[in-house]
Parts: C-alpha cells; sequence; structure tokens
C-alpha cells in the first residue's frame, strides 16, 4: 500500500509590502479525507504535516522586496517530508493570497521525493484547476470536496490505472471531466452525514490549542483556551457577487443531522475537552428550523458551552424568541452579514436576497436580551455610487452608537473565482499584475482613493464612538477592555492606521 502525506504550507505574513497576521487552526478539510479513507477501507499509511506549528518566522529578501514567512523554512519542509519518505503528497491550499507558498512547498516536495505523486487541492485550485496542473511540481489536481476523490485517485493510483475521475485533472484533456460551469465545475457530496467525524486524532491538538491561545488563532475575537472550529453545513444558495465559497462547496445547502451534530460535540467534548466552538458555517440559519434543532442541542449541555458565528449569518429569520434562546445556549456573539445599508445596492450590485428592514429587527431583539452583535459591511463594489457607499458608513456607525453592532467594514477583493472577479476582469478594474488585497477597484464612480478616505474617517470615528460606550457602559468598558488588552497589538495598528500615524 501507498504512503500518503497530506500538507499544510508555511504562511507568507510580509510580502509585497503587505502584511498578514499569522494564523493556526486545526485543518478540518484534511482531517475530513483521512477519516473517509479509513471509513472507506483504504489500508495505506497515512501522515499529516502542518509546516505552521512550529511558529518560527523567517525573513528573506526577494525580487518584490522583503518576505516574512510563518512557519517552517524551506529547508525544515524539504528535510520533514524526506524523511517520510511518501509515494503521493496531498498539498492544501485556503486562499488566493497564500498559493504561491502552496506552489513552493509542491517544489519542495518534489525535489525531496522526486518519484512521489504531488496533489493539490483547495479553494484556488478549485478556480484554476488547468492553470496549477501547468506547473511542473504538480501532478494532480482535485477540484472542489477532497473526501471522495482523493479515495478514487489513490485507487487508481495503487492499481496503475490512468484516472479519469470527475473533478481530478492529471492531463490537458481532463478539462472534459468538469462542468461547463463558470464557477461550480464539478457536483458534490449529496448526503454530508455519510462523512465520518474528522478523524482528530491525526495531528497535535493540543499544539493547535496552544497557538491559538496565545495569538495566532483565525478569529479576532478569541475567548476560549480550547476553542475548535465546526462546520455543520455546506454550500449556500445565495449568489452574493463577491462570495467564492460556491467554487468548493456549490449552491446546494446540504446539513448534518442533529444526531451527527451532537455526536461530533460529545467527541470533542469528552476527548479533548473544547471550552468554546466557532461554527464557521457559510449559511448556518438558512433553515430556521433545523437552526433550532441546533439550539436545542446546545440548551441540552451542561455547563453551556460558549459558541459564536465568526463566520456571518443571515440577517432575516430572527425572532425575540430565537435571539433569546441563542443568548441562553451559551452564544457570546452573533456576526451577521448585511453588506450594504442600501437596499438597491443589496439587490441589484450584491444580489443578495435580505430584507434590511428584519436586519433592524435583529439588532433590537440582540440589545434587548443583551447579546453581542457584530456586523460584516463591504463597499467599494462596481456599481456602487459614492453616495451609497457613505450611507453605508452612515448606517454602520449610527447602528454602532445605538445599539453597540459592531461595524466590520470591508473594502471589496475581487476575488478569483467569483461573479465580483469574472466583471473586474471583463470590465478591466483592476491592474492584474496586482496580488490580491482590498481597495484596488477604480471604476466611473470612485478610485481607491475615494473609498480609502472614506474609510479612514469611518474608522476615526469608530474608535471614539468605541470610547464614548467604553465611558458610558460599565459591561462595554469590562468587555472592550479585555479585547484592547488582548489585541492591543492589532488595536494600535489600527489606530495609527485611522489617524494617519
Amino acid at each position: 500500500m501507498k504512503r500518503l502525506l497530506l500538507c499544510i504550507p508555511n504562511q507568507s505574513v510580509h510580502y509585497r509590502g503587505m502584511n498578514a497576521r499569522p494564523q493556526v487552526s486545526i485543518p478540518l478539510g484534511i482531517l475530513s479525507i483521512v477519516a473517509f479513507l479509513r471509513e472507506n477501507g483504504w489500508a495505506g499509511d497515512v501522515r499529516v504535516y502542518d509546516a505552521r506549528l512550529s511558529a518560527s518566522f523567517t525573513t528573506t529578501q526577494e525580487k518584490g522586496g522583503r518576505v516574512t514567512l510563518f512557519g517552517d523554512d524551506e529547508a525544515t519542509m524539504g528535510k520533514r517530508i524526506a524523511e517520510i519518505a511518501p509515494d503521493v503528497i496531498g498539498i492544501s491550499n485556503m486562499f488566493s493570497a497564500q498559493f504561491p507558498q502552496a506552489l513552493r512547498m509542491a517544489e519542495v516536495a518534489k525535489q525531496a521525493c522526486p518519484n512521489a505523486v504531488v496533489v493539490m487541492g483547495g479553494p484556488h485550485v478549485s478556480v484554476f484547476p488547468e492553470e496549477t496542473l501547468e506547473q511542473p511540481c504538480v501532478d494532480y489536481v482535485v477540484v472542489g470536496e477532497g473526501e471522495e476523490r482523493m479515495l478514487a485517485l489513490l485507487r487508481c493510483l495503487e492499481a496503475g490505472e490512468t484516472p479519469a475521475i470527475p473533478g481530478v485533472l492529471g492531463r490537458p484533456e481532463d478539462r472534459r471531466l468538469l462542468r461547463d460551469h463558470p464557477l461550480v465545475k464539478v457536483n458534490f457530496i449529496k448526503e454530508v452525514d455519510d462523512l465520518p467525524l474528522p478523524a482528530y486524532d491525526m495531528v497535535d491538538v493540543e499544539r493547535y490549542f496552544e497557538l491559538q491561545a496565545n495569538g495566532f488563532s483565525p478569529r479576532t475575537r478569541e475567548w476560549g483556551q480550547r476553542a475548535v472550529t465546526m462546520i455543520t453545513s455546506r454550500g449556500c444558495p445565495h449568489r452574493c457577487t463577491f462570495c467564492s465559497i460556491h467554487a468548493t462547496m456549490g449552491y446546494r445547502w446540504r446539513a448534518h443531522s442533529p444526531d451527527y451534530i451532537r455526536r461530533h460535540i460529545a467527541l470533542l467534548r469528552e476527548r479533548y475537552a473544547i471550552d468554546f466552538i466557532h461554527f464557521e458555517d457559510d449559511n448556518l440559519t438558512h433553515d430556521s428550523e433545523r437552526y433550532d434543532r441546533l439550539l436545542n442541542i446546545l440548551l441540552e449541555l451542561l455547563p453551556r458551552l460558549p459558541w459564536d458565528t465568526p463566520n456571518g449569518v443571515r440577517g432575516d429569520g430572527w425572532t425575540l424568541e430565537r435571539v433569546r434562546r441563542t443568548r441562553e445556549s451559551g452564544c457570546q456573539y452573533l456576526a451577521v452579514a448585511i453588506e450594504s445599508a442600501v437596499q438597491n445596492v443589496l439587490d441589484k450590485v450584491v444580489r443578495k436576497r435580505l430584507d434590511l428592514a428584519q436586519v433592524d429587527n435583529l439588532m433590537v431583539f440582540t440589545h434587548q436580551e443583551g447579546l453581542r452583535l457584530m456586523a460584516f459591511y463591504v463597499v467599494g463594489l462596481p456599481g456602487e455610487r459614492l453616495e451609497d457607499i457613505d450611507a453605508t458608513f452612515r448606517y454602520a456607525l449610527a447602528r454602532y452608537f445605538r445599539f453597540g453592532v459592531w461595524p466590520g467594514m470591508n473594502l471589496a477583493v475581487a476575488l478569483p473565482g467569483t461573479e465580483l472577479g469574472r466583471i473586474v476582469e471583463r470590465d478591466g478594474l483592476r491592474d492584474p499584475s496586482l496580488p490580491y488585497a482590498a481597495n484596488q477597484l477604480t471604476t466611473s464612480e470612485f478610485s481607491p482613493a475615494d473609498i480609502q478616505k472614506r474609510f479612514r474617517r469611518f474608522q476615526r470615528l469608530k474608535i471614539l464612538i468605541f470610547l464614548w460606550r467604553s465611558l458610558t457602559s460599565w459591561r462595554d468598558l469590562r468587555y472592550n477592555a479585555s479585547l484592547v488588552w488582548r489585541y492591543r497589538s492589532s488595536i494600535a495598528n489600527e489606530f495609527r492606521k485611522a489617524f494617519g500615524m
């Protein structure tokens, strides 16, 4: 049987003048693949190598400027891979901005084990499968969900057969195995309950807890010491233009059953003593009745298990009773995805089916129940006018002042694999030589300078409201003081940017 090594690359945290916060979390996608291989009787030897876990920093000077890497350097990665001596090497890449590191790991892997088969997967690869396959260090590309496709590929390789698997590319002609769709190129697992629970035993869970609790969590508000991410559903039927989830998870919403979720939580609580759950579904509250059943599970737990929704929930479908039960079940805060304060922009630019009046109801309910609420907004989209953008800034500040709804303001990023990315490329609204980043779009209505000027003013006013709320509410003072102390470096950086220091 073959030896399979599944890898997570190191991260670029400073490159081409941009800074990114180092992030570490348990690699759920890889652990789900391992569990699926076990469940289906694949008898090969499986190892997992996460190059981030050393938490070391390496700085080099390259053609584009200074580059700082988080995790093992190339020499260490090559040594680790060579010691394991795998027959097949799978490399997971979550974000387009980090794709160069995934590609570099593939090159290092080929140098360390020239005869190994290198397979790449993840969101970026799912959008650009053919371009990825052109790289000499990549033998196969897996598009979309990896569990079934990785098993099928391994069986073909063991049998010495040429793979002909929908969603797996090994030759240019395998393009015919993809669907003719600009965003969704493959089919997806229909019954997600058929998947086993992730194979947490394959990694050093304690090391992840240690790093997350000491500043390397992907979440901006990490209150747990032993926190985990849980995904209870896959896919999203909505078509927000900036969202990239459909290439890897599809439009069809597929949810785990209450029994599956109950077993998953029990495993994590009993074996790993978790103290916090981040529900990171792309659409946790899509089915309100199903969400109520999730609350029933959480309300059964004694003592209560704190949780939140850092990936955002829908702003509609809420009642006062549902908000009350959410708080009583252990929720520490909800994040709601609003996007724009202008209904016409929501309808025609973002293409999000959301009634802003229902969002205001949610704000009233959470304020009344004392449940913290954060809101996501995005400005700088093609089709917006400056007055629309100004209206969203005003709305966000007014709701923060009145209801304490923390405004998470995002400047548009035209990510690959999104409708926004296609519009921007078609209309030439962005310099394609730049690495993907926020606020790079120029339209007939605005420039990046217009957006930046307004964003800085918004940041200054947000800080003033933050101070005002801290001084007028004992509850906010305690919470905000903890927030400032825990994230003092990031907050100081935001303060400097807001005031041009």
